[in-house]
This record gives structure tokens, sequence and C-alpha cells, in this order.
């Protein structure tokens, strides 16, 4: 078959309740309007921004693909490292290798855990907390494809003045727009972040959102579009506009680990910094994963479980369920926690080791804010998945999906076959 372009843009927290509003926007309105779509998609658990888009590129679940969490648990660091790198899943195709193995030219630019791809061209999301401009090009000569950061960072790289938005987007979309008419890409991969900070910080509905992150989101697809058309590509390209989870709202955060100080089961240093634990609660935003220091204690795991259950009857942590490693399973999670707690409507949990166990949610951390996510994928606004062009049937409107059907349907709208994957080829999308 001849081959296809293909433009996969995910904007982070974008949900179905949006596209309303997408479809008077003057960039994304026309292709929302005549996009075929799957209205609510169903993610993973945790419904977390890393662990959501490796499972839209591997086509499989995070007890597959090792990537829980948006950062590597390391207990008591303010600064934890985030999943940069595609490592976990080394075992597992990916969309992006994939077609570059058949013979497309593929490009990524801040798709999550993409470190290391074997592409074409790629620029993988790197946070650097510090941010060192120069540390900031380091990890990314280390993680992307050096040559095309080199090409680029002359030009494009005193855009990434800091961590929050609009830099991040704004880097994207220029590296992207560069890829674009320079390099001539078959298949490429953008994430954009401003709808889900926006959404962090103002609420899940705030009106704010229209006046500012959606019209940033917009003027950025705008200029991918421009790009198209000028590589005299944009009638060939086959747009895939998507999300990996919705948010829902936070009253209360929550911190178990100080009720662990009291226990004696983690122990701090005069400043308040972790000095050693034999159980820590690491938060997932909506969710938390409990984790033993040493697994094989059985006493300590059945201590752990009483008091969990009382601060379940006690309600003050918001506890709506603990999983044990096992039940959790059916969720597709696994990984080396003992137990992981899933917070009633309105609570999420904090690290904080000091200070109060239950405060009111504020913006002082991004992660939890007035809107997070991390619950189960069932809960709040769904994410949705919308294709419009080139190979794709007209008018279609489907109810439900899940989320690992996206990178096969994909790879079968590139001709290509995705083996071994947990989801399933949406053919109701796709022309015969």
């Amino acid at each position: 078959m001849q081959k296809r372009k293909l433009y996969v843009l995910s904007i982070d927290a974008m949900i179905y309740e949006d596209t309303a509003f997408m479809e008077t926007l003057p960039n994304l309105g026309p292709f929302v309007k005549r996009a075929s779509r799957v209205k609510r998609v169903k993610t993973v658990y945790p419904s977390l921004t890393y662990t959501c888009h490796a499972s839209m590129i591997t086509g499989c679940y995070p007890d597959r693909h090792g990537i829980v969490h948006n950062e590597q648990f390391t207990p008591g660091d303010p600064l934890p490292i985030w999943y940069h790198y595609r490592t976990p899943y080394q075992a597992l195709d990916t969309l992006p290798e994939l077609a570059h193995r058949n013979g497309y030219k593929v490009g990524s630019v801040f798709w999550p855990t993409t470190g290391g791809l074997d592409i074409d061209w790629n620029v993988a999301e790197i946070w650097d907390w510090s941010f060192r401009p120069e540390e900031m090009r380091r990890q990314l000569m280390e993680s992307s494809t050096p040559a095309f950061i080199e090409e680029i960072w002359p030009t494009y790289g005193q855009i990434l003045q800091g961590l929050s938005d609009p830099y991040f987007d704004w880097f994207c979309n220029h590296a992207l727009a560069y890829m674009i008419k320079e390099k001539k890409p078959d298949v490429f991969f953008q994430h954009l972040s401003a709808v889900d900070h926006a959404r962090h910080n103002l609420g899940v509905f705030a009106e704010e959102l229209k006046r500012d992150a959606w019209i940033q989101q917009d003027k950025e697809f705008g200029m991918i579009v421009r790009a198209l058309e000028e590589s005299g590509e944009l009638e060939n390209t086959t747009f895939c506009i998507t999300s990996d989870h919705g948010q829902t709202p936070v009253d209360h955060l929550v911190c178990p680990n100080i009720k662990l100080v009291e226990e004696g089961l983690i122990r701090l240093n005069e400043d308040g910094s972790l000095k050693d634990w034999d159980v820590f609660v690491n938060s997932a935003a909506h969710s938390a994963h409990v984790y033993l220091k040493n697994p094989g204690d059985s006493d300590l795991r059945a201590r752990v479980a009483k008091l969990l259950r009382r601060w379940q009857e006690e309600g003050e942590l918001g506890i709506e369920t603990i999983f044990t490693n096992e039940e959790v399973k059916a969720h597709h999670l696994t990984g080396d926690f003992a137990f992981v707690l899933e917070g009633a409507d309105g609570y999420a949990y904090s690290n904080n080791l000091t200070g109060p166990t239950v405060f009111s949610a504020d913006n002082s951390d991004y992660k939890y804010s007035v809107a997070t996510h991390g619950h189960l994928p069932e809960k709040g606004p769904q994410p949705t998945f919308m294709l419009v062009g080139p190979g794709v049937k007209p008018g279609v409107e489907l109810e439900s999906c899940d989320i690992v059907d996206e990178a096969p349907t994909l790879a079968a709208l590139l001709g290509l076959e995705m083996k071994g994957v947990d989801g399933k080829v949406l053919h109701q999308l796709l022309a015969e």
C-alpha cells in the first residue's frame, strides 16, 4: 500500500467535554468537526501522564510495560527522576519504532517515556527541575537524536526559559515545525501540556481554560498545520488528536507518611528530612503506592494492612479502596509495592513527612493543586481519540474503547501490525 503520513498529537488532559469548544477554534475546529472519534477512552491505572503515554505507543497495560508512575520511586527525594526512557519496556515494541523499521521516516517531540527510542529524529521529554540550559541540552543529547538536537538548539534552545508553560510547549512546537519543513517525516508524534497544567491550577471545567490554555494549544496546532502546508503534505496527512487522561477535583490533600512517622515506621532527621523507613506511601495523586522496605517481612505486612484498614474506617485520609498487590492486578497494575490506596472523591495524596496530616488543596504543588488525576480509569471525565484524513472512514462515532487500542489502530492505518499487544484494532474507524 502507499506510504501514509500520520501526525499523532497528544493534548494532555483533553477530555470529550472539550470537543464542543474545540470546534469553535480557528485551527483545531475544522479538524475536530470532521473527525471520526471515540468519545470516551478508558485509560490505565494509575491515570498518570507517563503511565498512559507508555500504553498509548505500546498497546500494552502497565503490568507489561512496567511504567507504573511518572516518577521512579526514590523515597525522600524532593525531585525524583521521571521515567524519561523507554528502558522499562525494552522487550516491547513501540509504534514509532515499528514504523521506523518498516521504512517510514519517524519523528517525535516530547512524547513521554521515549528516551533512547530508535527512530530518525527524537526529542525526548526531559524534565530538568534545576533548569540549567546546558544541563537540559546535555540530557537531550543523551536521550534523544544528538545530531538533531545540535541542529535545533542554537535557534530554539533559548525558548526553554523554564519548566512552566508556555516554554516547553513553545519549544516543542518550534522543534516539530522545523522537523516537518526540513526533514519531512512520514510519521510524527507530539505531546502538549498546557491544558493539563491549567486544569491542575484552575479546575477541571474552569472558564479560564477557554481564554488561556485552549487558545495557546490552538495557536500551536495552527503552527504545525502551516508547516505541513509549506511542505506540501497537508492533504496527505492523517491527523490523530488524542489524550491520556482526564482530571477530577481536589478538596483535601492527605499525608499518610506523617501517620507512619507517628507509628515509628518512618524516621526523620532533625531538619525533617527522611532518615530511614520501613514503610513509605508514595503518592500517585488520587491514588498511592504503599512500599515495604523489606517486602518479605510478613509481620510488617500484616501490621501495615491493619493500619490501613483502621485509617480507612476513621475516614481522615480519604481512603476509598485498599488493594493488595495481588488484587490490583485486576486493573493491569503490578509493581514492587505491597498495597495501593485509591482515594475517595476530592482526596489526593502527598508525600509530606511533616506538617498537617490533612490540608485544603491549593496550587503550591502542580501535581495536586485543585484538580488532578492518578485515579481509577473509570472515574471522572474521560479522554477522547479523534482521527481525520486519508485512511479514515468519515462520520464514525464510537462510544468507548481502551487506550491500549490506539497503537494497534494507528499501526493498521499505516498498513502495519502490532503483535502481542493487549489492545485491538478499531476497524470501525478505518477505511477499507
